[in-house]
């Protein structure tokens, strides 16, 4: 074998890697995000800059609970990014605990399918990146109050939604399933 076609060959791996790389990392803006992706979801692109920090950052409470990440999933964030819209509206409908269930399975249903439990965590008034921080610090600080869903090993795909509407604003909301297959 020639020198000329070894590099080639060594040239062409090289490119298959960097590839490899860019795929399971996404750019945003001048920052890239490490998350790991849920089946049928290709990069992060309808995730805004926040939304990725709070993604982010539960991931980093689950590392610190030696926990599994959570894989970001594109219909749960497209869910999660209506909810919080629907919390920031002026007029809120009175609903029972149970009315409000529903709605969280209707608004799941509309962007894929899901196995096992889901749920929802949201946040009022505070950055994208301390929220996450402020529900963790929230349930460890009382021992009456559980831990945030988010923690819970049973959930393994996730997605956000934040809006800057609402009073106060931000309002960002976190949804969880055990497992999620993405709307085709």
């Amino acid at each position: 074998m020639s020198n000329k076609y070894c590099l080639c060959i060594i040239l062409f791996l090289g490119a298959v890697t960097i590839a490899g790389y860019a795929a399971a990392a996404s750019p945003i803006g001048n920052k890239t995000a490490y998350l790991p992706l849920n089946e049928g979801v290709r990069n992060l692109s309808f995730l805004s800059s926040s939304e990725i920090e709070i993604l982010e950052a539960v991931n980093k409470a689950r590392k610190a609970g030696r926990l599994q990440p959570l894989k970001t999933s594109m219909g749960l964030s497209f869910a999660a990014k209506e909810r919080a819209e629907e919390l920031a509206r002026s007029k809120k409908p009175d609903l029972t605990k149970e009315e409000e269930r529903n709605r969280l399975f209707e608004r799941v249903r509309k962007f894929g399918t899901w196995k096992g439990s889901v749920a929802e965590v949201d946040s009022h008034g505070y950055p994208a990146g301390v929220a996450v921080a402020e529900l963790t610090k929230n349930s460890s600080a009382t021992e009456q109050q559980p831990q945030p869903y988010f923690m819970d090993a049973n959930y393994m795909v996730m997605g956000a939604g934040c809006t800057s509407a609402g009073d106060p604003a931000p309002i960002c909301v976190i949804i969880l399933a055990s497992e999620f297959s993405e709307a085709q």
